[in-house]
């Protein structure tokens, strides 16, 4: 099944993908800690972060079967960076860390991201209702605006959840035809009063990006942010530019003795709700770059920070393309996702300056993406993890 989102997004789910699997194991030959400290006592303790780190991961993974890639930078520095299991099982090819795989829902920074540029830019404002894009979307005479659809507010109903769905995924549709599948649904909801994760919001912002920008999604975000941030093996799948590995994606058999590979999904319909593939070196260049408020204005950019206000005065747990949370007390913006073959959990904690990526080539299986980033992430600011 498609599942385009996580568990800690409080969303309706087709597919469980954070099954644990505590076995012993040992990991894949792969690049360890990448860091570039000058001073000897500095080196030593980012060594020795890194060999606790690797302590906590190493033993969730066997070294012939599916993995994932992880990936810790602290203060702009990368401290914890390497790979585990193997990238093609039926190939022999082992998990490297520069390994190319799809992101999921993790696209959804990217597609909020894209249209607060146009924000700023003035060519749209959140605030405008979708009718301006779509002038014949039937909304049943509510007004639904940009904003809605950025913080998962929309009412519109998640076209993932739609019976039939995971029966005709593997089928190439376009743009228009997705759109048309979900769009004479009945709202859930009056638009901003309720939360309710919807990939169809993200799928319309996709839509709405194009219109505006006058290039299609997948070039959209290779011209103005992937090619400027170096991000050379992220793309819109099947536009990959870089010649990095590709994982095979993998699920759990049925019988429960081993993987096989998962379910295939036409990337036509995850599209700009999770049609992305990268690397955990390229997500730390995304951060970094967000850090740096190297795209966005500062205003702008907070508001994707700041948890969405309801018309009842109540916030969700989402701003604009992250989930917003609290790790420990500390602030924290984050995104994970799942689709077939993969999942995937990023975090950054800004009060730590850390950030963290793990992307895995299970769907399900294999510890989960999000507890392994935590794990990583509790680890990194000097917590002792417990499950």
């Amino acid at each position: 099944m498609l599942k385009l989102h996580t568990r800690r997004l409080a969303s309706p789910l087709l597919l469980t993908l954070l099954l644990l699997l505590q076995a012993p194991a040992s990991q894949a030959d792969s690049v360890s800690t990448v860091s570039t400290a000058t001073a000897a006592p500095a080196l030593g303790e980012e060594e020795a972060l890194a060999a606790r780190i690797n302590s906590e991961i190493a033993p969730l993974f066997k070294a012939n079967e599916p993995g994932a890639t992880i990936i810790v930078t602290r203060d702009g520095l990368t401290v914890f960076r390497k790979a585990y299991g193997m990238a093609d099982v039926a190939k022999g090819l082992p998990m490297t860390p520069d390994t190319v795989m799809r992101i999921a829902s993790i696209t959804k920074q990217f597609t909020a991201t894209g249209i607060l540029m146009l924000v700023d830019e003035g060519k749209l404002a959140l605030g405008d209702d979708i009718h301006k894009f779509f002038p014949d979307y039937p909304s049943g005479g509510q007004r639904i605006t940009i904003e809605h659809l950025l913080t998962h507010t929309s009412g519109i109903a998640n076209y993932t959840n739609k019976p039939g769905f995971e029966a005709g995924m593997n089928t190439d549709l376009t743009v228009s035809q997705m759109i048309d599948s979900f769009k004479n649904d009945t709202l859930q909801f009056e638009p901003g009063t309720r939360y309710a994760y919807s990939n169809s919001g993200y799928f319309l912002l996709g839509a709405i990006l194009e219109k505006v920008s006058g290039v299609s999604y997948a070039k959209f975000v290779e011209q103005r942010i992937f090619v400027p941030l170096g991000m050379v093996n992220s793309a819109y799948d099947g536009h990959e530019r870089g010649s990095a590995m590709r994982a095979q994606g993998y699920t759990r058999s049925s019988a429960g003795t081993g993987f096989e590979p998962g379910k295939a999904v036409s990337m036509t319909l995850p599209y700009a709700a999770g049609a992305l593939v990268s690397t955990v070196d390229d997500l730390a260049r995304w951060d970094a770059a967000v850090s740096a408020g190297k795209l966005l204005q500062p205003s702008t950019q907070q508001k994707a920070f700041t948890a969405y206000v309801l018309a009842d005065g109540k916030s969700v747990p989402y701003g604009y393309g992250w989930s917003v949370r609290e790790m420990r007390g500390m602030p924290m913006q984050s995104h994970g996702g799942g689709i077939p073959g993969f999942s995937t959990y990023a975090l950054r904690l800004p009060e730590k300056q850390l950030y963290v990526a793990v992307l895995s080539n299970a769907d399900r299986g294999l510890p989960g993406a999000e507890m392994i980033a935590l794990k990583a992430a509790t680890i990194a600011v000097g917590h002792v993890f417990s499950d």
